[in-house]
């Protein structure tokens, strides 16, 4: 699994041109070495990423102060080109459904 810290807040591959929309990239190919969709790797990689999504948001408040404190000190970082709207835009993505945190089925 790679993070790209860049991509989360702010600059999306294509050099500046906003070419990436989906949250998360799962190929089939990905799919296919599981298994398929109905294979118990899949299911327990879902399982898997929901309780790391979970974990995230438990963490959320440690992680947007962190990032903007980096902000604060460091604005002139590549990842954070997208200036202040993009702490907001963290949130979003932490949250989805608002400022609650998903329930496991929801997750």
């Amino acid at each position: 699994m790679h993070i790209d810290f860049g991509f989360l807040l702010s600059n999306a591959p294509g050099k500046g041109l906003k070419l990436e929309k989906a949250p998360f990239k799962l190929t089939e190919e990905y799919v296919t070495v599981m298994g398929g969709v109905e294979s118990d790797t899949f299911r327990d990689f879902r399982r898997k990423m929901a309780r790391g999504f979970q974990a995230l948001q438990l963490n959320a408040e440690k992680i947007i102060i962190i990032v903007e404190m980096m902000f604060m000190g460091q604005s002139d970082l590549p990842c954070f080109a997208g200036g202040a709207p993009l702490i907001g835009e963290l949130k979003d993505r932490l949250f989805p459904s608002g400022k609650r945190r998903l329930t496991e089925a929801e997750a």
